[in-house]
């Protein structure tokens, strides 16, 4: 059904308005929540010392883990370097969001002309979805009133049965009970259609409102410079986490390939290979 708009910093950070924002639908999904990104990343493992007089693979085998750890730690100075900036990137994203909230919310508190218009059509468009789904909600309240009176009938009888272990009258009255709830299914289709039909109607030209509203707030004079600054934060941000991401699942295959080259080793120092 319609959708409540309360004229608040909180309310505005829904959909649109933030599309272009840093949280979406969700604080959490922005900047300060850091560690939901997964920012820390597995030490990387030292390799086991080399008896005095290793063997030949396990002096071959050493080499390799040498140049592999080598790969590795290069990996991890890379996704340690791109966590760094998302932390940065995320602190000036956050500082200059703040500051977009705070000229929203200083523009809500004085609102230009176009604005208040907006803001009242949007109370008004929420009216018109009131009054305008009223008689949609009496039709399917009207075939509840009709129908549920031989549901409830039938329900008492089955019990009735039940209690005078009336097997054959029970298997009549059960079947009565699924042809009623099948009478109520298909008297229903038709007005809960139009009910949903009709919202659907009425929620997309409150959309449209909201939608005027939030460019207006985005585009005035005292909010614009905020919201495009914040926007490029925003795609920073999304850059960074984006790389980190990439470049921290390169470490943890390089740091798999060590962690097995120690396993090779151990084995072999075991073994004095």
């Amino acid at each position: 059904m319609g959708r409540t708009f309360s004229f608040t910093v909180d309310a505005l950070e829904s959909r649109r308005l933030l599309s272009g924002g840093p949280f979406g639908h969700d604080d959490h999904d922005g900047p300060g929540h850091s560690e939901d990104h997964g920012l820390n990343l597995p030490a990387l493992p030292a390799l086991p010392a080399l008896p005095a007089t290793p063997g030949l693979k396990t002096a071959a085998d050493y080499v390799t883990a040498q140049a592999d750890l080598a790969t590795a730690q290069t990996a991890l100075t890379t996704a340690q370097a791109d966590a760094a900036k998302v932390k940065v990137d995320g602190a000036t994203f956050a500082s200059d969001a703040a500051a977009y909230k705070a000229a929203v919310k200083a523009l809500l508190a004085a609102p230009t002309p176009e604005i208040t218009a907006a803001k009242d059509q949007i109370k008004a468009d929420e009216a018109a979805e009131k009054t305008g789904l009223a008689a949609d909600k009496a039709a399917v309240q009207a075939v509840f009133t009709k129908d549920n009176p031989a549901i409830l009938a039938d329900l008492k009888a089955i019990a009735a049965d039940f209690k005078a272990k009336n097997t054959a009258q029970l298997a009549l009255d059960q079947a009565q009970l699924a042809t009623d709830k099948a009478t109520l299914a298909a008297d229903l289709a038709a007005p809960l259609a139009t009910l949903k039909a009709d919202d659907a109607a009425f929620d997309a030209i409150e959309d449209a409102d909201k939608a005027k509203l939030q460019d207006l707030i985005n585009t005035d004079a005292t909010v614009a410079p905020l919201f495009t600054l914040m926007q490029a934060d925003q795609a920073q941000y999304t850059a960074d986490l984006a790389q980190f991401s990439a470049d921290k699942l390169a470490y943890v295959s390089a740091r798999n390939i060590v962690l097995t080259d120690i396993a090779t080793l151990k084995t072999d120092i075991k073994g004095n290979l």
